[in-house]
């Protein structure tokens, strides 16, 4: 044989192996699609929460009046926690008012890793490579180790009915007393 037939030999096999590794993967991609399309009881989002939960963080990361507390420790073991407060959000270090494709917000760019923020009183803070905790009430931290147990509580597992039956009847403010006297309970 010479190297021409070699060479065509090759490339035929070759084209072969390709179409049967494809056909199997159809045959695999196929069976996938059946097996999704002969599921029932699938649920319908009514209620749209994942776009309240959007909806509601955008408004206050747009209220200048917004005062986050961002909570962070150094990386290095047995380091202090400390608390910042921040006006309206922290902001990510890839936003930018360049024409690429904008975001809700009405600025450019992905978000990048370094995060960033201003105090009342104006002053830069930056949480690069940070694990921080945000929130718009003030929270007390503990320091101190836990253990964490996994087992059920019927005192709590009541007050976790009684929440999600007051936020069923639109009473937020009762949800929200259950749940902090529930964890309140806890750490007596």
């Amino acid at each position: 044989m010479n190297r021409l037939s070699v060479l065509f030999l090759a490339l035929v096999l070759g084209g072969l192996s390709t179409a049967c590794a494809s056909n199997n993967a159809s045959v695999s991609h196929n069976d996938a699609l059946r097996l999704a399309r002969g599921r029932d009881n699938i649920h319908v989002m009514q209620n749209d929460v994942e776009f309240g939960n959007y909806n509601e963080r955008q408004q206050i990361a747009d209220d200048p009046t917004t005062i986050l507390w961002c909570t962070s420790a150094f990386p290095i073991p047995s380091s202090p926690l400390f608390t910042v407060p921040v006006v309206g959000k922290l902001t990510s270090g890839g936003k930018r008012p360049f024409n690429y494709e904008p975001g809700p917000d009405g600025m450019y760019g992905s978000s990048g890793e370094y995060r960033y923020g201003f105090t009342p009183a104006g002053m830069y803070v930056d949480f690069y490579n940070l694990s921080t905790f945000c929130t718009d009430e003030p929270t007390v931290w503990q320091r101190e180790n836990t253990d964490v147990v996994l087992k059920l509580d019927a005192s709590l597992g009541a007050s976790h009915d009684r929440a999600r039956e007051a936020l069923d009847q639109g009473n937020l403010e009762e949800a929200d007393r259950i749940l902090e006297e529930a964890i309140s309970d806890i750490n007596r």
